[in-house]
């Protein structure tokens, strides 16, 4: 299938980009506007964070020489922790090298075969991988459906009274924009005082909540929730994650217990600066979050102006929908001929027949940018036939979940949604 498509000049994937100014990237020579990246915040190119990237790789070198349990450990590691913990309102936070790995090592050793855990059906598939590394029960529920959760958790409960519970969401879903329900998912705590909630907060992180501090802020629920993940390929511009909780004790065991920590390279010092610089801009200036929502609520308007079908997101993620994957594939080639760099998600990464194409806007972006982008998609929507009004019944649009990445294990089978 790739290959053909390839033949066919309609392949999207994979494109080499030569150089980047953000919201602009040159391909091939050629110079478009960038509306499918996650650098919500515009930090990768500010002045001050390249700074403090090169000031940070002078001092301690281009790679850290070990994990972090051997001789990898920098101060910079320990200061970005204690920063992001405060950030995020959490006692402690354990920094790991990628947000896949955080995932995968932090659910892995903190979760047994006697627990429960209750999954959302779109939670990434690094949550699903940690999941069946701790070889738990694992339990999806329905996309954002808390009475579902309630049902599974009630049910698994009844079958296991001894078990912890764990409860996983993301904050932001990143291919929908979806916003969890997460007062209504930590309210499940009334029944089971015992649940901990585990928040995924990778396309949260940076873009909500006050200043950025994230879903469980944006809630006002930061107590409420026990373990909040995040990471840095987003929002604050470099690569890595972390865990943060207000239990000590816990974070110390997954220092020690986490393989993909223990047996992996720590983060290098320029991406740890990297982070600690988007830190101290947001402190500075939280109006960089509100010049993104600014941006995303008058993208948003205008895709409605159009015609053009998208999810009612109350995230900068603007899905577009266009139905066939080949159509998807297509549109995306035009986007590019048009000087407008987005990626069109299709199977398995949503539904069959369900695909879209992922927008994306920064803090950075300039209204003649926007302008422009509008225009193309007004031009293209017409010619690709992708408008409401050229629908005859209106289709659904990710109301399924797509998972078709399926794990399967002695203890159930779950799926989960690719592209974080």
């Amino acid at each position: 299938m790739v290959q053909d498509a390839k033949e066919q000049g309609f392949y999207p994937y994979f494109r080499p980009i030569d150089r980047s100014w953000g919201t602009e990237v040159e391909v091939s020579g050629r110079r478009l506007i960038m509306i499918g990246s996650n650098d919500y915040l515009g930090f990768t190119h500010d002045p001050r964070v390249i700074e403090a990237t090169g000031k940070a790789a002078r001092r301690w070198g281009s790679g850290p020489g070990g994990s972090r349990f051997l001789c990898g450990n920098l101060t910079l590691h320990e200061t970005l922790e204690d920063r992001l913990a405060a950030f995020v309102g959490k006692k402690k936070a354990v920094v790991h090298a990628t947000g896949f790995t955080t995932n995968l090592g932090a659910i892995a050793c903190m979760l047994t075969p006697q627990d429960i855990i209750v999954c959302d059906r779109e939670n990434h598939a690094s949550i699903f991988e940690g999941c069946q590394a701790s070889r738990a029960r694992l339990i999806p529920f329905g996309h954002n459906d808390a009475a579902a959760a309630a049902r599974k958790l009630a049910a698994a409960r009844q079958k296991n009274s001894n078990g912890c519970l764990f409860l996983v969401t993301e904050g932001v879903f990143s291919m929908s924009g979806d916003l969890a329900p997460l007062d209504e998912l930590v309210a499940l705590k009334r029944s089971h005082p015992d649940l901990l909630v585990y928040l995924d907060d990778a396309h949260g992180l940076g873009v909500m909540g006050r200043g950025g501090r994230g879903t469980a802020d944006h809630f006002g629920l930061t107590p409420e929730v026990d373990f909040i993940m995040g990471t840095f390929s987003k929002a604050l511009a470099s690569i890595g994650g972390f865990i943060a909780a207000d239990d000590e004790a816990v974070l110390e065991y997954i220092r020690h217990h986490s393989k993909p920590l223990i047996f992996s390279a720590a983060l290098p010092a320029s991406n740890t600066a990297t982070v600690l610089a988007c830190l101290d801009i947001l402190d500075e200036d939280p109006d960089r979050v509100t010049r993104l929502w600014d941006i995303t609520r008058r993208v948003h308007a205008g895709y409605r102006e159009i015609g053009l079908i998208t999810k009612n997101s109350k995230s900068p993620i603007i899905p577009i929908y266009i139905g066939g994957e080949e159509k998807a594939a297509l549109f995306a080639r035009d986007l590019f001929e048009h000087g407008v760099f987005a990626l069109p998600a299709i199977y398995p990464a949503v539904p069959r027949g369900q695909a879209v194409i992922r927008t994306a806007y920064m803090s950075t972006h300039q209204d003649k940018q926007i302008k422009f982008v509008l225009e193309v998609l007004e031009k293209l929507a017409k010619k690709h036939r992708i408008r409401a009004c050229d629908f005859t019944q209106p289709d659904s649009f990710l109301e399924e979940s797509g998972f078709t990445t399926t794990y399967t294990g002695v203890n159930g089978t779950a799926t989960s949604m690719l592209g974080d």
